[in-house]
C-alpha cells in the first residue's frame, strides 16, 4: 500500500470514527436532553480527504480500479448506506434522503421505482408482522 493510500485509508477511518464519538446534545422543552450521532456526509467525507465532492464522485464513478479509488468507493457507499438506514429508522425523512442520494448520483433506483419503496420480510420477520 502506497504512502498516499494509507493517508486517505486513515483520514477516512479518522472522519467515521470521530462522526461515531461525537454527539451532538440538545435540550428538550420537558427539560431532557437529547443526543444525536454526527451524520455521515458527502461533504464531510471530501473535507476530511481533502477533496472536492466532486473528485469524490468521480473516484466513486470511475471505471480505472485503483487502490484509491477503491477506497474512496467504499467510504461513498458507507455514506449512502448511513443515509438509507437512517430514512428506515424514521430519523431522516424520504425526501431529505433522495436529495442526498441524488447529489451522490445515486438515485437512478429510487427514480425508477416511481416513489414505491418496497420491504421484503423474511420468514422470520413476516411472522411477527401479522
Amino acid at each position: 500500500m502506497s504512502r498516499r493510500t494509507e493517508q486517505l485509508n486513515s483520514a477516512i477511518g479518522a472522519y467515521f470514527a470521530a462522526c461515531d464519538a461525537t454527539r451532538e446534545r440538545r435540550e428538550l422543552k420537558n427539560g431532557g436532553i437529547e443526543e444525536r450521532q454526527i451524520p455521515y456526509t458527502l461533504f464531510g467525507l471530501a473535507r476530511a480527504v481533502r477533496l472536492t465532492p466532486e473528485e469524490v464522485l468521480a473516484a466513486f464513478r470511475t471505471e480505472r480500479r485503483s487502490e484509491e479509488n477503491a477506497i474512496l468507493r467504499d467510504a461513498v457507499l458507507k455514506v449512502a448506506a448511513y443515509t438509507l438506514e437512517r430514512t428506515l429508522l424514521g430519523e431522516l425523512n424520504y425526501q431529505s434522503a433522495l436529495e442526498a442520494l441524488r447529489a451522490m448520483g445515486l438515485n437512478q433506483a429510487a427514480e425508477q421505482a416511481d416513489g414505491v419503496l418496497e420491504i421484503v420480510l423474511d420468514d422470520a420477520a413476516e411472522r411477527y408482522s401479522k
